[in-house]
């Protein structure tokens, strides 16, 4: 489990208890990219104790989970996993992709709330693993500013 502070925790004002599900077939894609990438992306993160904002190297493959034109998790490998013009490959958790569900604004407000959100998880293998175990969905559950991984 990891603690996700600030940016969840809002979003755990409006929804305490949340699943995001997603097709493991697609996450399959986000993560082989991420583990076979030539580097990982950086993140930028808040300092704590000055608040500025700071930029750190990713050292495991890992996915990033974001919402803004959707809800969806995307590989943090350079070079980038490109399907259209700049439009990176995003596995869109249920209900929130914006290319197929009416209601995805709606749905993703409900999960996570309504700001932009761009978390990098080092969960690539992990993700890859339960995969390769048989699910055939991988849910993230959001609880309090907590996000864990659970199989479908």
């Amino acid at each position: 489990m990891i603690d996700l502070s600030s940016q969840l925790r809002m979003a755990a004002e409006v929804a305490p208890m949340q699943s995001l599900i997603f097709d493991a077939t697609s996450v399959r894609r986000v993560v082989d990219h991420s583990i076979t990438a030539a580097t990982q992306n950086s993140m930028t993160v808040r300092n704590a104790q000055t608040g500025a904002f700071e930029t750190k190297g990713v050292s495991r493959p890992a996915i990033i989970l974001a919402r803004d034109y959707g809800l969806y998790l995307m590989s943090n490998g350079l070079p980038r996993d490109i399907v259209r013009d700049e439009l990176s490959f995003a596995a869109y958790a249920q209900g929130c992709n914006p290319f197929q569900d009416s209601d995805w604004r709606r749905i993703s407000r409900e999960l996570v709330g309504d700001d932009d959100l761009s978390l990098v998880l080092p969960w690539a293998h992990d993700l890859k693993a339960y995969i390769e175990a048989g699910a055939r969905t991988i849910v993230l559950n959001l609880n309090d500013g907590d996000i864990e991984i659970a199989a479908g």
